[in-house]
């Protein structure tokens, strides 16, 4: 044996000493590492992480390089054994500092909840981690974090006293990065997909991945919509018109309209001289009224054309009209007196807006 070994040159290592060891074989209850020794060295599954739910074989890979501490040169097997959290001590006080001043995310693994927050383990160092910088969004259940591994940034660090990290800090950077490339890659004209994250009686916000675009009120549909909840709600996958990019304030502006028929195309074909229809008053002015006869096509009913005194009408009121002229976007109206029967009266398509939205609003996921 020792003249097969007189051809081979080994470093000599001894305890305390901190080398570089590449994973040769993983196991459940630690890994094996080549560290140029004459022996492998065995690094124990509680010297690779301070979690004790810690799962080996799904953590390493053969071939991994690791800092390994030296342990014991030769134990009662004859085998080197070594550390990676000894290792990690050692060398992490250094590289906490430098990621502290340069802003470097490091990785930590959460492995203790306290109050007001986690501990996670990185680079040999314990973190602290408040509550509020887990998430951009409000953490009810703090265990829900233990045995994971996060990107963190280093947001104080008093050297041997404390070190405080952020993983919301880590999200905000992502979005930033994610928001610039949208904004740098949407033009106007293009069709996104986004998921409806927030209503507001003006309008909704769609989360494009990275950044919320806004879809206006007056976008959503055609026809007067009193609320956007008519149409969306929080949740529902939508695919929206790239109405406007403004890179200068960071905004995106959307239409779901822009991706529907325009009821005005038709209603040369749709609509005639002498139609007596059912319509209803959306709008009352002091020259007249408008009244809608299908969502997004309104004629006016002048007031001299009306049955009664303009302020005997009010919005939703529902009339009897009979068509006096129509263009490609305009039609005029006369009332006229109820018909006695309701089957006198021509049939049209009024179609709810829901239903025209079909093709472009998708369900939740």
């Amino acid at each position: 044996m020792n003249d097969f070994l007189e051809g081979y040159v080994f470093r000599p290592i001894k305890a305390g000493d901190i080398v570089k060891g590449k994973v040769v074989k993983v196991l459940e209850d630690g890994v094996v590492a080549d560290i140029g020794y004459k022996g492998e060295a065995f690094v124990p599954k509680e010297e690779l992480s301070l979690n004790p739910e810690f799962d080996v074989l799904s953590n390493f890979h053969e071939g991994e390089e690791l800092d390994l501490y030296i342990v014991m040169v030769e134990n009662e097997e004859g085998s080197v054994v070594a550390s990676k959290i000894k290792a990690e001590e050692k060398l992490g006080e250094e590289k906490i500092e430098k990621a502290y001043k340069n802003r470097e995310i490091v990785k930590g693994e959460v492995v203790k909840v306290v109050k007001g927050g986690v501990i996670a383990y990185s680079l040999g160092k314990r973190l602290f981690i408040p509550a509020s910088h887990l998430s951009t969004k409000r953490v009810e259940n703090l265990e829900e974090y233990l045995g994971k591994i996060l990107e963190l940034l280093i947001i104080e660090y008093v050297p041997g006293k404390k070190i405080i990290a952020s993983r919301k800090e880590v999200i905000k950077l992502e979005e930033e990065k994610m928001k610039a490339e949208l904004l740098e890659r949407l033009e106007e004209g293009d069709v996104i997909e986004g998921k409806v994250s927030r209503i507001i009686p003006k309008g909704a916000f769609v989360n494009l991945g990275g950044m919320d675009g806004f879809i206006p009120i007056g976008e959503l549909g055609y026809g007067r919509i009193k609320s956007p909840e008519e149409v969306i709600k929080p949740g529902d996958k939508v695919s929206a018109y790239v109405l406007k990019v403004d890179k200068k304030e960071g905004k995106i502006t959307l239409s779901l309209k822009k991706l529907l028929p325009n009821p005005w195309k038709n209603v040369k074909e749709k609509y005639h001289e002498g139609d007596i229809l059912k319509a209803k008053i959306t709008r009352i002015m002091p020259f007249g009224v408008f009244a809608e006869l299908e969502p997004g096509v309104e004629g006016l009913v002048h007031k001299n054309n009306l049955e009664k005194s303009i302020k005997s009408y009010s919005p939703e009121d529902i009339i009897t009209v009979e068509v006096l002229e129509v263009s490609s976007d305009r039609i005029s109206l006369k009332e006229v007196p109820p018909f006695e029967r309701e089957d006198d009266i021509k049939q049209t398509e009024y179609q709810e807006l829901t239903i025209n939205l079909g093709e472009i609003l998708k369900k939740k996921f």
